[in-house]
């Protein structure tokens, strides 16, 4: 049986899957339904004192399903930082949601917000949070809201704050400075240069990072000729396929810096969790796959990442954390042929004709038009092909392989990396 168990800055939790700031970590009532689900962190709702993110404008989770199959986990959200007032949160609902952890051996993590530059405003609230007895202190300052059309009291609230590094360095050093217990940085994928500021917060003795917050987003109705939800630009959260860009985001953090970081942006699935270990992440966090697919995710998650460490080999979780982020480079350092690239291509796609079933998927999606269907002798590839692949990953039957034209060597199955054939 695998084990789970980790260590996150120094404190012992049940598994690696938790669940990040959002409405969950806001209400012990809402907490109680993610904790029962096994999670072993929560980061609670971002507190702040700040007059107007707390009155959002209703209703505010606007779903985009109807748009279309593709976009069923994609949803546009004008919620913004906790709706409860701060003395409320301090007195008595942080704490219940608190104990509520404690009870249940859940990492709890507060989550705060000051105001831009002013180091009182971030340092005050890191006190509260600290005298309450939270275990650790986010900083979001990664929020998608504040990107556009802010007031002028409000404009240095959110995303803009985590897009330069001397900025984010300051208000994190106050922070740090000001408590005793860890802080940390969560990060905007808005961010140009992501290992600059991760370097800077590390520098600055942020403890860990979170990577990514959401990214901002808006939609248009075309039946009515309006904007749909709200005529403004704020979280936009684009389901799965939105992991593909924040985890290479987080590799750019956990390739830079020694520090842990929580992995936050498109996890659905154990799997996505598991991508985000093996990317470095210390811990997986899921938001938005919980409101579209409900609580159960979660289980299913710490399930499904058990079961795949059975059926790996793997005792713990330290085994497979960061297997990855050696051998994260760039495209420029890949192995490429002379320029210009041979035509026709040195390596094809060959077809396993036992597996194929002659569907045409494969002829019908070639950017280069380099397939032709024979329903008897199956898929014939002619002098346009370029060797790009394309038909292997929309194989419904993974009958496609490529291979080295000249020798017949493979040089990719379709699973992890192509083999390095050029010479």
């Amino acid at each position: 049986m695998a084990n789970l168990r980790t260590n996150f800055l120094g404190v012992e939790i049940k598994n690696p899957v938790g669940v990040t700031s959002c409405d969950y970590g806001g209400h012990a009532w809402l907490a109680k339904r993610v904790i029962d689900q096994g999670i072993g962190w929560l980061v609670a709702k971002t507190v702040h004192k700040i007059d107007g993110p707390h009155r959002w404008p209703r209703p505010f989770f606007y779903s985009l399903k109807k748009f279309g199959p593709e976009l069923k986990d994609s949803w546009v959200c004008s919620q913004m930082f906790h709706n409860m007032p701060y003395d409320q949160w301090l007195e008595t609902e942080g704490p219940k949601t608190l104990k509520l952890c404690r009870d249940n051996d859940v990492l709890f993590i507060a989550s705060v917000s000051g105001i831009g530059t002013d180091a009182e405003s971030w340092t005050s609230l890191c006190k509260d949070m600290e005298n309450m007895g939270c275990d650790m202190i986010e900083l979001d300052t990664g929020g998608p809201h504040a990107t556009f059309g802010a007031e002028e009291a409000h404009k240095d609230v959110g995303a803009p704050l985590a897009l330069d590094p001397e900025t984010a360095y300051m208000v994190t050093k106050a922070c740090v400075d000001s408590v005793k217990v860890p802080v940390i940085f969560k990060m905007t994928p808005q961010c140009v240069n992501t290992a600059a500021l991760a370097l800077a917060v590390e520098k600055a003795g942020a403890e860990a990072i979170s990577a990514n917050n959401a990214f901002y987003g808006t939609w248009i109705d075309h039946e009515t000729g309006t904007f749909y939800g709200g005529p403004y630009s704020s979280g936009g959260l684009m389901g799965r396929a939105w992991q593909l860009f924040s985890l290479a985001k987080v590799l750019e953090v956990t390739a830079t810096v020694k520090i842990p970081v929580i992995g936050i942006g498109g996890i659905f699935t154990w799997d996505d969790c598991v991508r985000y270990l093996m990317g470095g992440c210390q811990v997986a966090g899921l938001c938005s796959a919980v409101y579209s697919r409900g609580v159960g995710v979660l289980k299913d998650a710490i399930e499904g990442m058990s079961a795949f460490m059975d059926r790996k080999g793997y005792k713990s979780v330290d085994e497979f954390t960061g297997i990855c982020v050696k051998d994260f480079s760039y495209i420029r350092d890949w192995p490429r042929e002379e320029s210009p690239m041979a035509h026709p291509t040195p390596i094809i796609p060959v077809y396993d004709l036992e597996k194929c079933n002659r569907c045409g998927i494969c002829e019908k999606v070639c950017p280069y038009g380099a397939i032709e269907l024979d329903k008897e002798a199956g898929p014939v590839i002619n002098d346009q092909c370029f060797g790009c692949a394309w038909c292997q990953g929309h194989c419904p039957k993974d009958a496609v392989s490529m291979v080295l034209k000249e020798t017949g060597e493979l040089v990719w199955n379709g699973r992890g990396l192509p083999k390095k054939w050029v010479k």
